[in-house]
This record gives C-alpha cells, sequence and structure tokens, in this order.
C-alpha cells in the first residue's frame, strides 16, 4: 500500500494539502453560494423592474407600438390592442396591414421618415376601424429606437394618441364660426333688402291706387307688388336662419301648438304617408313666437315628406325631457336643465353623416337643382336657436332620419291670443303720426300713403331729431311709428325717452331685423304691435287704426 510507505512526515504533508485543499473547497463553495444569491436577487430585481415597466406600459392611455425597421410590429400595449381589436394579433404584422388595412405602407408616414433620417416624426393620421372605415384621428409621434452597445437603429417607437373628441371640437366650432358669419351675412343682406321691397312695393301700392284697373300699367304695377311679396317671403327665411327676426313670444303648450297644425299637416303630406302624433303626458310650456313655432314644425314635416317620395310614416312626438348640462352644451350649445322635446321623424332616405353637419346651412340641400332653396332647415336653426334653444339630427342612408328640438321648459302661466279686434270701418284718420325712420325712400312712401289717407305727419330722420321735434309740438301726438334698429338709438329706448312728454301716444313698431349687438331688444314688450317690412299700404292703415283705435292698457 502506497500510504504505508510514507513516512510520518510525508503523511503530516499531505494532510496539510488535505486540509488547505478543503478550504479552498469551503471557500469556493461559500463563494458559489454568495455569487448564487447575487444571481437571484438580480433575477428577482429584473424581474420586479419588468413587472414595473409592463405595468407601466400596460397603463398608458395612449397607444405603443414597438416596429422593427421593416414595419414589424414587436409589441404593442393594451390600448393599442383594445383600438385595433378587429385586427387581433397585431404581433408579427406589418403596421400597415393591422392598422389600416392596406396592401403596402402608407405615403404619409412619420415611422418611414424615423427610419430614414433617425429622428422623431410626427403627423396627424386616421384612426380606422374594420374593413379599413375611418373612425377618428390620431396624433402619431414616431421615435428611434438604438441598439445602446452598436448605436444603430433597430426600430421604431410609435406614440399615438387618440384627438378624434378635439378634433371634432374644433369642426364644430369652424362650423359654427362660418354658419355665424354667414348669418350676418344674411340678415345683413335680409336687412337691406327689406327696406328695398318696403320702399318699392308701397310706391307700387300707390301706383295701383291711381291707376285704373282696366289701364295695363295697372296689371305692371301689380306683377312689381307681387313680385316684392315673392322676395319679401326669401329674406324672412334668411332673417330666420340669422336669427336677427323680432319676436313676439308668449308662453304656450306646445302639445296644443302642433294639435292646431295637425289638420294642415295631414293635408299637406298627402295620402300615402300615415302621420303618427305621440304626446307626453309631462308638461309642455315653452316661451316661443308661436308663429314661428308653427314654421318650425311646417318645415320639418315637409322636409320628412319629401324624404319618403314612395310613401311612409311620419312620427311627430313632443315630451319633457331632462337635459345633462355638460352633453348640452357640447352637443347644441344650450344650457341643461327641463326642456321640452319636439322629434320629427321620417321613415324615408335618410343621409349620410358627412351630410349631417351641413343640413343647417343657408342653400345648401340635398334635393335635386330647381326643387328647394335650401332654407327651410336654416330656417328652423334659426328660429329654434333664437327662442333659446337646440336642434339634434341622427339619419342613416336607408334608415330614416329624426330631427329632435328642445326648447326650455317654464313654469308661468299659458298666455291667451288677444281677441280679434273688429275690423274698423275706415282706414282713413286725422290723427298725428310721428313717422321716425332713418331710410329716406321708405319714409316718403309711408309718408304720402299716410297723408292721403287723412292723418297729419310729423317727419323725423333719425331718433334725434324726433326728440327735437317731439319737444317743440305742442298738441298731441296719437301714435309714434318708429323703426326698432335705427343708429344711435333702437325704436323702443326711443319710446322710453318720448313717454314723459307725451304719455297719450301709442307705439307701432316696424322693423326687417333687429341687430345682433342688441340682441335683447330684438324681443318686443308683450303686446307690442309690431309690423314686420316689407308691408303693402293696406296692411299699413290697418295696423295704424287698429293701433289708434284700441284702448291703452291701464297704468
Amino acid at each position: 500500500m502506497e500510504d504505508m510507505d510514507k513516512t510520518p512526515e510525508q503523511l503530516r504533508e499531505e494532510l496539510i494539502r488535505l486540509r488547505n485543499r478543503l478550504a479552498e473547497m469551503e471557500a469556493l463553495e461559500e463563494k458559489h453560494a454568495r455569487v448564487e444569491n447575487a444571481l437571484t436577487e438580480a433575477r428577482d430585481e429584473l424581474e420586479q423592474r419588468e413587472r414595473f415597466l409592463s405595468n407601466v406600459f400596460s397603463s398608458i392611455q395612449d397607444g405603443i407600438s414597438i416596429l422593427d425597421t421593416d414595419l414589424n410590429i414587436l409589441r404593442v400595449n393594451p390600448t393599442m390592442e383594445r383600438w385595433y381589436a378587429h385586427a387581433m394579433p397585431l404581433r408579427e404584422k406589418k403596421c400597415f396591414v393591422a392598422y389600416h388595412e392596406r396592401d403596402r405602407a402608407c405615403e404619409t408616414c412619420p415611422t418611414r421618415q424615423t427610419l430614414k433620417t433617425g429622428e422623431a416624426a410626427y403627423e396627424v393620421v386616421p384612426k380606422t376601424g374594420a374593413g379599413g372605415k375611418v373612425v377618428g384621428w390620431l396624433d402619431l409621434y414616431s421615435f428611434p429606437l438604438f441598439d445602446n452597445a452598436t448605436g444603430q437603429l433597430r426600430g421604431v417607437i410609435e406614440y399615438v394618441r387618440d384627438i378624434t373628441d378635439r378634433k371634432r371640437a374644433e369642426e364644430e366650432l369652424h362650423q359654427s364660426q362660418k354658419m355665424d358669419a354667414v348669418g350676418r351675412l344674411a340678415g345683413g343682406i335680409s336687412h337691406d333688402l327689406n327696406n328695398l321691397l318696403t320702399a318699392i312695393g308701397t310706391y307700387a301700392d300707390l301706383l295701383l291706387m291711381d291707376i285704373p284697373d282696366t289701364n295695363p300699367s295697372n296689371l305692371q304695377a301689380q306683377e312689381i307688388r307681387n313680385a316684392v311679396e315673392q322676395a319679401s317671403s326669401l329674406t324672412r327665411r334668411l332673417l330666420a336662419f340669422s336669427r336677427k327676426q323680432v319676436l313676439q313670444p308668449k308662453v304656450l303648450d306646445l302639445k296644443e301648438v302642433v294639435r292646431s297644425v295637425q289638420g294642415l299637416l295631414r293635408r299637406l303630406i298627402g295620402e300615402d304617408i300615415q302621420l303618427d302624433i305621440l304626446q307626453g303626458t309631462e308638461g309642455a310650456r315653452v316661451k316661443a313666437d308661436p308663429g314661428q313655432l308653427e314654421q318650425v314644425i311646417l318645415n320639418l314635416v315637409l322636409n320628412g315628406r319629401d324624404a319618403m317620395p314612395q310613401g311612409g310614416t311620419l312620427t311627430l312626438e313632443t315630451a319633457g325631457v331632462n337635459l345633462d348640462e355638460e352633453q348640452a352644451k357640447e352637443t347644441m350649445g344650450i344650457e341643461g336643465g327641463p326642456h321640452v322635446m319636439l322629434s320629427v321623424t321620417d321613415t324615408g332616405c335618410g343621409m349620410a353623416e358627412e351630410l349631417q353637419s351641413q343640413i343647417f346651412e343657408p342653400f345648401f340641400s340635398t334635393k335635386e337643382r330647381g326643387k328647394g332653396t335650401g332654407l327651410g332647415l336654416s330656417t328652423v336653426f334659426g328660429i329654434i336657436k333664437q327662442s333659446k334653444g337646440g336642434i339634434t339630427v341622427s339619419s342613416q342612408p336607408g334608415r330614416g332620419t329624426t330631427f329632435r328640438v328642445y326648447l326650455p321648459r317654464v313654469m308661468d302661466a299659458l298666455q291667451e291670443s288677444e281677441p280679434a279686434l273688429s275690423p274698423a270701418p275706415s282706414l282713413a284718420g286725422t290723427e298725428t303720426v310721428l313717422l321716425v325712420e332713418d331710410e329716406t325712400a321708405i319714409r316718403k312712401a309711408i309718408r304720402e300713403a299716410l297723408q292721403r289717407s287723412g292723418y297729419r305727419i310729423l317727419e323725423a330722420h333719425t331718433p334725434g331729431e324726433a326728440l327735437l321735434i317731439s319737444e317743440q309740438h305742442t298738441g298731441l301726438i296719437h301714435l309714434m311709428l318708429t323703426d326698432v334698429v335705427m343708429p344711435r338709438m333702437s325704436g323702443p329706448d326711443l319710446v322710453e325717452r318720448l313717454e314723459p312728454w307725451h304719455p297719450e301716444m301709442k307705439v307701432l313698431y316696424m322693423s326687417g331685423h333687429s341687430e345682433e349687438d342688441i340682441l335683447e331688444e330684438e324681443v318686443l314688450p308683450p303686446g307690442a304691435a309690431f309690423l314686420r317690412k316689407p308691408f303693402a299700404i293696406q296692411g299699413l292703415l290697418e295696423q295704424v287704426r287698429q293701433v289708434l283705435d284700441t284702448p291703452r292698457a291701464s297704468a
């Protein structure tokens, strides 16, 4: 045996060597354990960091997409998976295939720009749904992804933010500004046209009074008067759109208004259309101009009729609703709270979404050329807005259209219509009339018409001149015939100034429209007598006589 041949000294050296070896092995084992513990701790820390980063990646509500240099999707966050659920799975697909259902890269693509330049890029891109249909808009930021070791470009990080709501709000603001500008233009044009038409129509009436019926010139003057009436109808609709009409609102029941026009509506829509009227049980009191409200109903019903050339069903419904404050402000720009809703639904051809944002614009029409002026729905829009209400439209091609009108609900008592006065035996008179009109042609025509009927005329070109005349006039002023809107002072303000000097004076207002910057004066005092421009001499004399013959209300 080999160990038996060793000397004690050799055995001691061997033992020391073994002990040293054992100590080295124990030290290595201890070191290995420390390394293994360190590796475990590092692995745990890495896993914890990975979970943290994954949670951050998943919790971001904007979309994140990581692409390689060939536009293959490597990783996305849950937001992208939610937006593009119809295209799942997204990984390993080309971005243009998954996100846009295209067979080639998009022409305008910030990611391609980043891959080309190695720099960040930005673009607004469409957000698409199933079938490649555009359902919104996205802000897309692309950032280069470099290899830390080599510095080479390894891919792109796309950061995507949904801006659909912002984009729609911007479009609605642009549309509102455009509608407002067109409205101001329409109102200004209508004002000038009404003044011209008033002068033309009045002089035509004076000619008709002077020319015998047997004279051919009488027929020509009558044609002038007919043309004035047609032009007047057009300007009234422009004024409704521009929200610059002079309204005479009263508290009324919307359900009663619908009932009152029910017979007329049935005659207008024809026998091939079924008319259903649904009335809610809640109160339906609103404050509006009854004539204008009837115009709203009429226009919406006629619009529905025209959408059903082969017949169908037209449904009118009234109901009390409580509008959510935020939703009412966003969708219609009105205050929330209790409202009365009037809906008009047809089963007709419907319309595409892109048309719905344009239907309230003046002169926009889906009808073929020569059928319709394009002012019906713009008239409705203007009347409702001027009455502090809102209107919405919902429609789909082939599935009909629903218009919903919302007017603030009021709790005031209903106002009964004024009893009709018996016709005056004569339109002539001898009373003194203060005529205040800043348009010379109109003033001269009205003065001649009234003077022919026996009235004494005090003529004023401006409110200031009217104040001077009334101060110097020592007799009674039985009536002031004044425009509502004039330079430096409105008609109602002039009446207030003259009241202490001539408490006996009655007032008849006339106007083509009221300027938007004095909106509150558009609504005349309850019961105020009003004459809309343009008017015929017969209507002028009847209204003057009626106001003069009506007793003043007790103070």
